[in-house]
Parts: structure tokens; sequence; C-alpha cells
């Protein structure tokens, strides 16, 4: 959902505020959702990239929002993950040291 609005939005933006609209690498809604996704995933190939200041703009909105999107949620799975592990290693110690 977040990929198909930045994308159309972008494709937008780049086709309506460049000098040159044929110029522009968003030729397309789908053009713009692939650099959507690749800067949500904050992978960031630099294959294509807005050339109008609107566009930049977008393009920072869809880099923070990939951030708090996916970025954030991670570290909490991480550090939910490492406690439980922590748990299971107490556990299985705490049986080990019973039948010795």
């Amino acid at each position: 959902m977040v990929v198909l609005m930045f994308g159309s939005i972008m494709y937008t933006v780049e086709k309506t505020m460049t000098n040159n609209p044929n110029s522009t690498k968003f030729n397309s809604i789908m053009s713009g959702c692939w650099w959507s996704v690749i800067t949500v995933t904050t992978v960031g190939y630099g294959d294509m990239f807005p050339e109008s200041s609107l566009g930049m703009m977008f393009g920072t909105l869809a880099l923070l929002a990939g951030l708090i999107v996916l970025a954030l949620p991670v570290t909490v799975i991480v550090a939910k993950f490492s406690d439980e592990y922590e748990k299971s290693k107490m556990e299985k110690k705490s049986k080990g040291d019973r039948y010795r």
C-alpha cells in the first residue's frame, strides 16, 4: 500500500514538475513503484532518483516512512527474540543441573 502510494505520487510529481517530462526515468506508475520499493526498504540502488525539488521532498518522506515501518519494528522483534533466547538458555541450564 505504501509502495503504491509513493510510487504513484512520485510518477505524478516527476511528470508534472520537471522541465522536460520525457527526460525523467519515471515513465510509468510501475517504475515509480520500483523506485518506491527500493527507497522504502532503504536499498537505494541509484538507478532512479527524483529530479524536481517536490520529488526530492517526497523521496525524503518515503525514506522516513520506510525507516518507521520497517526498521523500528525490527529492533523490537530482535529484542524480544533475544529475551526468549536467554530464557531458553536458562531453562536448559537449569534442567541440566537437575539431572547431574
